[in-house]
């Protein structure tokens, strides 16, 4: 049985029956994972749910030359894998630790049997399902007929609002974010996403300081809407 505050830390449990609380503890199980372990692979049969406590995982995909597609960076409180009554419940993608991670852990009949008592539970998977899908929505757009300065712009953007800390004009990606895992991310060769990325830093957008990323939130919200 993990601690309360755990409970209290996932996004979807949050405003939960006191009682529905008190089962996901005790069908709960944690484990530890370092940078770069991997929590599940594609294909891979998949009988538990899991959720970030603390740490970041990455989800991606690769492709049949053997590149990888980053989808999702997943923070503290996220959802890491969908819930399917499917029999086969293989996973569609990889899950890789982005930073050494705790990762709340539970069988997925069990869970199940949580949700069909509490419908609120049920409720926050949905929304929390749809927000994803909004992002993999604009992800989708953002890839079709753009410059990469602009897909580069956009995902900044994207991750500067998860992961940025205010530096006066300036907002810190406050995530270990390298250039061949950008390029990662957008589907890219890296020497591509070295180009937009000047072309970024000549725009007054971006700078990069000991490997770290500033970026301006609203030129680059503009920058990718002109």
């Amino acid at each position: 049985m993990i601690k309360s505050s755990y409970i209290d830390n996932i996004n979807i449990f949050k405003n939960l029956k006191d009682e529905t609380k008190e089962e996901l503890k005790k069908y709960s199980n944690t484990i530890k994972l370092e940078k770069n372990e991997v929590l599940f692979e594609e294909k891979e049969k998949i009988n538990n749910i899991y959720f970030v406590i603390d740490g970041k995982v990455s989800i991606f995909k690769i492709n049949e030359n053997g590149d990888r597609k980053v989808i999702f960076i997943l923070n503290e409180g996220e959802m890491i894998n969908e819930i399917t009554t499917d029999k086969k419940r293989e996973s569609s993608v990889f899950c890789e630790v982005f930073e050494n991670a705790t990762i709340l852990k539970y069988n997925i009949n069990d869970f199940i049997k949580v949700m069909e008592k509490d419908f609120y539970l049920t409720k926050n998977i949905i929304n929390y399902m749809e927000r994803r899908n909004r992002r993999l929505y604009r992800q989708l757009k953002n890839s079709i007929s753009i410059k990469m300065d602009k897909k580069l712009a956009a995902k900044l953007y994207r991750i500067s609002k998860e992961f940025g800390t205010n530096k006066g004009e300036w907002t810190l990606i406050d995530v270990n974010i390298s250039i061949t895992y950008l390029s990662d991310m957008l589907g890219c060769k890296r020497e591509t996403l070295s180009r937009a990325m000047k072309t970024l830093q000549n725009e007054g957008l971006v700078k990069l300081e000991n490997k770290k990323i500033f970026v301006k939130e609203k030129g680059l919200s503009e920058y990718f809407k002109k």
